[in-house]
This record gives C-alpha cells, structure tokens and sequence, in this order.
C-alpha cells in the first residue's frame, strides 16, 4: 500500500502535463512503473487533473472497495479510493514540464507538490516531493488503453471468494 502512495505522488507529476484547453499529449490513461495503478488524466477548466480509474487491489483488508482511510479528515475517510481525484491544478510551466499543483497520495493521506516532463507520447517522467524537488522520488509512467474496469464506469468489481468459505 506504500508503493502505492509514492505512485500516486509520482502520478500527480505525469498528470500534470495533461491538457490546455484543447487535448495534449497527456489525455488519457496512465499506468504507474508497478503496474498498481491507472489515472485518467483530463482538463479541468484552465488546469489540469487526474483521477484512480484502476487500481491492481482494489479492495482493503476488509475485502470491501479500498477507502480513503488515512485521510486526516475524517469526514472524507469513507471514500472509495477508485474514482477519487489525486492531481489537482497543474498547468504548463515556462521549461516546458507541468506542475504548479497537487497531488493526493491516499495511502498517505498526504498531499505532495510534483512536476512532470514528456519523455515521449508513452512515458512520462514524474517527480513527487515535499518543500523541495531534491526531497522526493522519481517514476516513469506508461500510456495504456482504457483498463478493463474503470471505477466511474463499472464501479469495483466484486471481491473474490476466499477458498475455503
């Protein structure tokens, strides 16, 4: 579940550079390096956002859908993680990357700065980091086709039956 918290970070970085306000080389679908993740990356008025469209495990110890449990609001802690809007407010920088915005790691219940750079219309390369870009960590995403399940669309799938029960 750490893993998947330092993705998210990493995530809001590569949703950054998703779109102005025609489409960019952003729109889409991105897949974190560990394979434990899918955003959907679209414009969100004048900025950029990103939301969990996929996720490897999509479900807590509970067996019920994953929930935003960590989150310091208790308020918002009964939120299913899939579907739930991590990257919020990133625009094109003068270099040419995206950032400017935040990123909601829910393994964390955290909000980190970060920044993306294209590597190509596949990857991306994005930052995650608190204070400044020397303290964070770096991943490369992956472009990938709309994932088998999406959370808005189809909602979670059901859980697996446990052997034995």
């Amino acid at each position: 579940m750490h893993r998947f918290a330092l993705s998210l970070a990493l995530v809001v970085l590569m949703g950054v550079g998703v779109r102005s306000a025609s489409a960019t080389e952003l729109d889409g679908f991105w897949m974190d390096s560990d394979g434990e993740v899918v955003l959907q990356v679209e414009n969100c008025g004048a900025e950029m956002c990103a939301k969990v469209v996929w996720l490897r495990l999509p479900y807590g110890p509970d067996r019920l859908p994953l929930k935003d449990f960590r989150n310091p609001d208790a308020s918002l802690q009964n939120r299913q993680v899939c579907g739930l809007k991590v990257i919020t407010g990133f625009t094109k920088q003068a270099d040419g990357t995206w950032g400017g915005g935040n990123v909601y790691v829910p393994d964390l219940g955290m909000s980190f700065s970060g920044y993306a750079e294209v590597l190509s219309p596949t990857q991306i390369k994005v930052r995650g980091y608190v204070f400044l870009p020397l303290f964070g960590a770096t991943e490369v995403w992956s472009r990938v086709a709309a994932p088998p399940y999406h959370c808005e669309r189809d909602g979670v799938p059901p859980a697996p039956e446990r052997a034995g029960q």
